[in-house]
């Protein structure tokens, strides 16, 4: 897996896990060890999908919301 932030380059365990916020889906939360930045992650492929900013949601309200 690949940080979109400063392109460390890593197996996905050495990302730390942060949360995954719905039980439902794939997106998770990981932190790169390199520059801490937050990223989104889909842990089915392994792939970073963008860097968390500030307020984001990337998987939507849940329906109790």
């Amino acid at each position: 897996m690949r940080c979109v932030e400063c392109n460390y380059e890593a197996p996905v365990n050495k990302f730390r896990y942060l949360y995954n916020a719905r039980i439902d889906d794939s997106i998770s939360m990981r932190q790169c060890p390199k520059c801490m930045a937050w990223l989104i992650v889909d842990e089915f492929s392994g792939e970073v999908k963008q860097k968390a900013e500030s307020g984001e949601s990337p998987w939507g309200k849940s329906s109790g919301l």
